[in-house]
C-alpha cells in the first residue's frame, strides 16, 4: 500500500469553492504496482463494491449518520466526507409520500436495512418507522470536523485499500456465462 495524504475536493463545482476532506483513492495512487491490474480487473465484477459499501455503512452507523463518506470525481476515485444526519420517518401510502418528500429516494432501517419506496411496499413496510438519512453535500471546513471523525475517516480510506489489496493477492476472477429469462410482447 501508498501512502495516504488527506486532501479537499470539491463537493459539487470548482466554481463554488465548497470543498470537504477527502482522500484519493484512485488506483494508481494507493495500489502496490504489482497489484494494480489485478484491481482494475477486479473492479469490473458485480460484486467488488458491495464490501466497500459495508464499510461506509460501518462508518455512517458509528458517526450516526453525522458524517458519511461517499465517492466523487470523473472516475469516482475520490473518497469524500459530507455532513449529513438522519430524519425518524414513517413510511406512507405513496401519494402522500411523494407529497411529504417530493421524491423516492433512499430509506434506512436497522431492521430493514436499505429500501427504495417500492421495496418497502412490495415487502409490507408501509407506516413502519424508518431512517430517513440525507447528506448535505455542502462544504465541510476540517476544523469543525472532530478529530476522532477525522481519524474515524482515515481509518476507512486504509480499509477499503487494505481490502482491496487483500482481494487482489487472494482472490480468482471468473467469468461465468448465466441466461436471463425475459417475457416480450409480439403481435399475432
Amino acid at each position: 500500500m501508498q501512502a495516504l495524504k488527506r486532501t479537499r475536493y470539491y463537493t459539487m463545482n470548482s466554481w463554488n469553492g465548497s470543498t470537504a476532506p477527502a482522500y484519493n483513492l484512485k488506483v494508481y495512487n494507493v495500489i502496490d504496482r504489482e497489484l494494480q491490474s489485478k484491481v482494475y480487473e477486479l473492479m469490473e465484477s458485480d460484486d467488488f463494491y458491495f464490501d466497500i459499501n459495508e464499510l461506509m455503512r460501518d462508518f455512517e452507523r458509528e458517526t450516526d449518520y453525522q458524517w458519511q463518506a461517499g465517492f466523487n470525481g470523473r472516475s469516482g476515485g475520490y473518497l469524500v466526507l459530507y455532513k449529513g444526519g438522519y430524519k425518524e420517518k414513517i413510511i406512507y401510502p405513496e401519494a402522500e409520500f411523494k407529497k411529504d418528500n417530493g421524491y423516492y429516494g433512499r430509506v434506512y432501517s436497522d431492521k430493514y436495512g436499505w429500501k427504495t419506496y417500492t421495496e418497502a411496499k412490495e415487502e409490507g413496510l408501509l407506516n413502519k418507522t424508518i431512517k430517513k438519512v440525507y447528506c448535505t453535500n455542502s462544504g465541510v471546513d476540517d476544523n469543525e470536523v472532530p478529530t476522532e471523525i477525522l481519524k474515524a475517516f482515515r481509518r476507512l480510506a486504509l480499509d477499503i485499500v487494505q481490502h482491496t489489496e487483500y482481494l487482489a493477492r487472494n482472490c480468482k476472477i471468473q467469468e461465468e456465462t448465466y441466461m436471463v429469462e425475459k417475457k416480450r410482447k409480439v403481435i399475432i
